[in-house]
């Protein structure tokens, strides 16, 4: 598949094709070093190419750009002749500026790691999807050696961010990953410095949302299992991983604002492997059950959409309990109490 993808678009720098690389929402550390370091590779090859993001980078993006004097442009204007979709799976995750995308008519190619979405996959010129990378920036890597392209130190490591970033600190690398890894030290990654960068002193309002994610905290077993949930106004993917670090098997956090709501969750590698459950796919059904959108990965996830904190967390745990019932963890659905 990373040869198919390779072919795709060197076809489309050949053509002469303008590409416009385009990535999620609230863009992370992963999501704009594969945008950024694919235009490069591709512009690198001949290919009229800008980079953008819909709607927002993230504070920690934003730092990882700046750091290399880097930019994206946010809701850029749609004048190509392709759009490639990285670190993005549907329009719902470019936000309001998924109906622009839609609006344009422009040709859409998608090129991702998480869960494929079908209308995409129908509505695509080109559409290829490889969950087994835990992070985009790692399947950035394998097209540009796929492509012939040699990275530069400043390319290396900010794919190393991306990595870093989607793996939660190579918590959820593959073998493979780490494989990745040396080649791009060996291209010149400056590991300590975006070390540095992705991991910055914590401020004391995040500590201070830790703490009250942690006293919110709400326990339940579901066939022997550790769920946990919490209410947050912000950080709820960290929250979420604090929470598996201090025993949750899963961890959901939310929040709710007049405009709906939204939901992050993360499981345990092992509790994944064991039951085979994906979060991508829990959220996917979530959001549809809330008018809404949601996606991700078998161990990290999210969701947005309409309604409360406490409906959506009630259906996720109709949802979870539903899926671990046939899996036979051992337990009974009765074990499902607040602790």
């Amino acid at each position: 598949m990373i040869r198919e993808a390779a072919e795709f678009l060197s076809g489309a720098c050949r053509e002469g094709k303008r590409i416009l690389i385009l990535c999620h929402y609230n863009a992370d550390p992963d999501a704009v070093a594969s945008a950024t370091v694919l235009s490069d590779v591709l512009r690198s090859m001949g290919a009229s190419v800008r980079a953008g993001a819909a709607e927002s980078i993230s504070s920690q993006a934003q730092a990882l750009l700046e750091a290399y004097g880097r930019s994206l442009e946010v809701n850029p204007a749609i004048n190509e002749d392709l759009v490639v979709l990285v670190d993005t799976s549907s329009f719902e995750h470019l936000g309001s500026f998924g109906s622009t995308l839609r609006a344009s008519g422009v040709p859409i190619a998608v090129i991702d790691h998480h869960r494929p979405v079908e209308e995409m996959r129908a509505i695509s010129r080109f559409h290829i999807v490889m969950e087994e990378f835990p992070s985009e920036s790692e399947l950035v890597l394998k097209l540009a050696t796929e492509m012939g392209v040699k990275l530069t130190p400043e390319q290396a490591s900010l794919l190393l961010a991306g990595i870093m970033s989607d793996t939660g600190f190579f918590r959820l690398a593959r073998p493979e990953t780490f494989q990745a890894v040396n080649e791009l030290l060996n291209a010149g990654a400056d590991y300590e410095r975006i070390t540095g960068i992705m991991r910055p002193p914590e401020d004391f309002p995040k500590r201070v949302a830790m703490l009250k994610g942690a006293g919110r905290s709400e326990l339940h077993k579901v066939h022997g299992r550790l769920i946990v949930f919490s209410e947050l106004g912000s950080f709820e993917g960290e929250m979420a991983n604090v929470l598996l670090r201090i025993g949750a098997d899963v961890a959901f956090v939310g929040s709710e604002a007049s405009d709906g709501v939204r939901m992050s969750g993360r499981a345990r590698p092992e509790f994944i492997k064991e039951t085979g459950l994906h979060l991508g796919e829990i959220m996917e059904a979530i959001g549809k059950a809330f008018s809404g959108s949601g996606g991700g990965h078998a161990g990290a996830a999210s969701f947005t959409g309409r309604g409360t904190y406490e409906s959506v967390k009630s259906e996720l745990l109709k949802e979870i309990e539903r899926r671990l019932s046939k899996v036979g963890a051992g337990h009974t659905p009765r074990e499902d109490e607040e602790a």
